[in-house]
């Protein structure tokens, strides 16, 4: 299984990164019986598939370092994924060719992982604001990072109806490797930091709430 890098940025808190190889079939046979695959039901493109079923096998994976009980990974009405009767927390992402995921037993977490390409740059209008356009400065690396970033903080909100440019702002830290992050809508505002790592031409971005689960 090509679980290529784990790392542990706080107390009984793991992310594992996931090179997607092994055809669909093979994923299907690795995963625990209990795996939920209801969210596969329909119409799927068979790379997304392959994406969908190499992200579950990685959160399996890691969490047999938190506990033996099979739980049951299902998503809530927001597309939250959860694992059904526990307190453990989770967040999941994919690109084409690798799968991430961050598990904690302490701390809400939002995890995201973007290939680097123009794609963000050309969209840029869409997600950044004034500030955010002068941080990034039209750089390709820096827009995928901004772009990641605010995929993260939204997972870590893990409700709907958040627009990128006005809800979700970044700006630079003095700290290496991190962003300053605000999520603010009419009823919520808080303040989060957004570590970030480059991963085989990806930005990997993730954030841990300080506050105890």
């Amino acid at each position: 299984m090509p679980l290529i890098q784990t790392m542990q940025p706080a107390p009984r808190t793991l992310i594992g990164i996931w090179q997607i190889e092994e055809p669909a079939a093979e994923l299907y046979a690795a995963l625990p019986p209990q795996a939920d695959l209801s969210a596969l039901q329909g119409k799927v493109h068979p790379k997304r598939e392959q994406e969908w079923l190499a992200s579950r096998m990685l959160a399996y994976t890691l969490l047999q370092q938190f506990t033996e009980v099979p739980l049951v990974l299902c998503r809530n009405e927001h597309g939250k994924p959860y694992f059904e009767q526990s307190d453990i927390q989770l967040s999941i992402t994919h690109s084409p060719q690798l799968a991430a995921v961050i598990v904690s037993a302490d701390h809400q977490v939002g995890i995201d992982i973007e290939l680097v390409s123009q794609k963000a740059l050309r969209v840029a209008d869409r997600f950044l604001a004034e500030s955010e356009k002068t941080c990034t400065a039209g750089d390709d690396i820096k827009t995928c990072l901004y772009w990641s970033a605010k995929e993260t903080l939204y997972k870590m909100y893990s409700k709907r109806n958040l627009i990128f440019k006005e809800n979700i702002l970044l700006a630079p830290s003095e700290t290496e490797n991190t962003l300053r992050g605000l999520v603010q809508t009419a009823n919520f505002s808080r303040s989060y930091e957004v570590c970030f790592e480059n991963v085989d031409n990806h930005i990997l971005t993730y954030c841990i709430d300080n506050a105890i689960v």
